[in-house]
Order: C-alpha cells, then structure tokens, then sequence
C-alpha cells in the first residue's frame, strides 16, 4: 500500500479507514484518535491533520451529523515535513508526499475503475472535480500564480457533495419559485401536462428536477395547512421523478421515507403511504440481505460492488431514523439487521488496484 492508495480509496469509496458522513463521533475518534474535536462557529471540528471532519446538529439533544468530511491535502508540505501525518493512516499507507498532483490521482481511479468528472469551480484559479457515487469533490490548482503551487496540485478532497445543479440554471432561481407556486395550485392531471412541456431533455433534465424539488423542499412557514401543501407536492414531484426514470426505485424509496418522517412530524402524513410501506418499497427494490453481507466480506469489489456498497450504506443511513416508525415487528427487525451491516460496508481493502 501507498499513500496514492489513500487518496484513490477516498476518491471511490468516500471513506477515510472505513469512517464517513455516516459514522457517529465515537467511531470516527475510535479510528483516528481522540481530543482532536473543538467547537467551532459551524458546529464542531475534529481536526486531525490531514483528515478533517465537521459536525453539525440541530438542537443540542440531537447527535452530531457529519456536514463534510475528507482530505485537506494543501496541508502536506507541512505535515509531512514535521511527520506529522496521521499514525493511523500511516500505519495503513505507509509514507505520504508532500504534494498529491491531480494526474496521478486521476490515473490512480482510472485505473480502478471509476471516473472523475468535472464540474463548476466556485474558486479562482481552481478546477473542481467529483466522483459521482461516492460525491467526494477535489479542487486542484490550474493557475500557479493564483495560488503559489504547481499546476495540478491537489488542495482539498471533501464531501459529500453534488454536481453544483444550480449552477445549470444561474440566475433562473426567481423562475423557479414561480414554477414552484404554480404547481401548488394544479390538479393531478395539470401537473403531468405541465410537466410534459416544461421538463427539459438531458443534459439538464437531472438539475431541473434538483432544483425544482429543492425549491419545494425548502417552502416553509405560513399557517400549518400551507405547510402541510408544500410537504405533499414534495412527495408528488417525487413520485413523478421515479416514475420518468429520475430517480431510480430504491432510490425513490428512500425518497419518501425521508419525505413521510418529515409530515409526520407536520401531523399531516393522513391518506399518505405508511412508513411501513415505504420500508417495504425499499426492500422490494434493493438487493438482498445475503448480497450485503457478502460485500462485506468478498476482497477485493469490483467497482460495480463499490458503487452498489456506497449506495447501500448512503441509503441505510438516511432510513435508519425511520425504525421508531415501523409498526411491525418483522419488518422493524429486518430494517435493524441492514443497519448492523451499514458499518461493515467498504471496509478496506477495497478495489483490485489497492490489493
């Protein structure tokens, strides 16, 4: 193993030594040591060096959730001149350069299997990169004199993150809220003709639906009955996006699941699918049991194995809160036995280049 082996591993897999955005505190320190955690205006920080992961909650009875998390590799002339790396990932990768060059790094995913895609830089003299599955984000140098760094030169790999959709339609938000006020007030049959004149062809037909859910997803405030309005046309358009092949079905399952836990909370999930019904969608359309646990276990994954693991843990984790809501006692202990394998997904080694 090599430190190139690290950088690639965190590209594909979104994880850092098998700890991710879905990890709890006490596991990521279980893994990268402890007293590295301070309070920030963000939230909260653990900072180990290289690695960094940033924490934020609601109310201070809710855990902490992870809001980004990953490598800031500008710190690696430093770091590694000092020997100051982090034990845990040099126990596993051995020694670290003081520079990582996007080439090689692109070359080292390549060669696993999966693709860097590019994407809209919000940063001068930066070029932004993603990896669609894990949404791990780079942005490395492009101008050396903007940033005083050779061209090519890595300076951060966090995420999770998306593909910037707002960045497809840049300056058409105030349109947005207007499509969104419009489809409040149509009927069924209204709003799959409106849909079938408005919804646009790829390569933007993905960001259009991420932003017009978004504008829906974020329309709060006025009276309980306007709040409950919005929350309804959010599970409508989803459930429109599925059934055109937005959205794929565990993932439109898992969709409604987060939308259900919402309106119940709302007091408003009436004539709405039960959260037991939306698990079972899940279930019905993910794999099985038997072939996750497999994943667990099988080294090296080929990378269509990665990228169905990262799924399985992304979605395990967004419906895990849901199980206080499952009213049977046989789908609630199938649900459990699918969150005990959340955490053994994409444990290392992974890929055929890291063996």
């Amino acid at each position: 193993m090599g430190d190139l082996d690290f950088f690639a591993d965190l590209m594909i897999t979104g994880t850092v030594l098998g700890v991710d955005h879905t990890s709890e505190l006490a596991d990521v320190e279980e893994v990268l040591g402890r007293d590295h955690t301070f309070e920030a205006p963000s939230g909260m920080i653990s900072d180990f060096g290289l690695v960094e992961f940033g924490w934020w909650r609601d109310r201070p009875q809710d855990k902490w959730a992870v809001i980004y998390f990953g490598a800031q590799t500008h710190r690696l002339p430093w770091l590694t001149s000092g020997d100051e790396v982090e034990a845990a990932l040099v126990d596993r990768y051995g020694g670290f350069r003081p520079r990582l060059d996007f080439g090689e790094l692109h070359d080292a995913v390549q060669a696993r299997g999966f693709t860097l895609q590019e994407r809209p830089s919000y940063n001068e003299g930066c070029v932004d990169y993603w990896e669609p599955t894990s949404k791990m984000g780079l942005i490395a140098v492009s101008d050396p004199d903007e940033w005083d760094e050779p061209p090519g030169t890595v300076l951060k790999m966090l995420g999770p993150g998306g593909r910037y959709a707002w960045r497809s339609f840049q300056g058409r938000e105030q349109a947005f809220r207007g499509y969104a006020d419009h489809v409040l007030t149509l009927s069924e049959p209204e709003l799959v003709t409106w849909l079938d004149k408005r919804e646009p062809k790829e390569p933007q037909r993905t960001d259009w639906w991420a932003c017009l859910r978004s504008v829906v997803a974020q329309r709060t405030g006025g009276t309980p009955a306007e709040n409950a309005r919005w929350r309804r046309l959010r599970i409508v358009l989803d459930h429109h996006a599925a059934e055109r092949g937005v959205d794929a079905a565990d993932e439109a399952a898992v969709n409604l699941i987060i939308a259900l836990a919402e309106v119940r909370d709302l007091s408003v999930a009436d004539k709405l699918p039960t959260m037991d019904a939306a698990v079972e969608r899940w279930l019905a359309a993910t794999t099985t049991l038997t072939n996750g646990a497999r994943l667990c276990t099988d080294r090296p994954l080929d990378p269509a194995d990665v990228r169905l693991s990262r799924r399985l843990r992304n979605q395990i984790h967004a419906i895990q809160p849901c199980l206080r809501s499952i009213s049977s006692t046989v789908l609630a202990d199938e649900l459990r036995a699918w969150i005990e394998v959340k955490r053994s997904l994409l444990g290392l080694p992974v890929s055929h280049a890291a063996v």
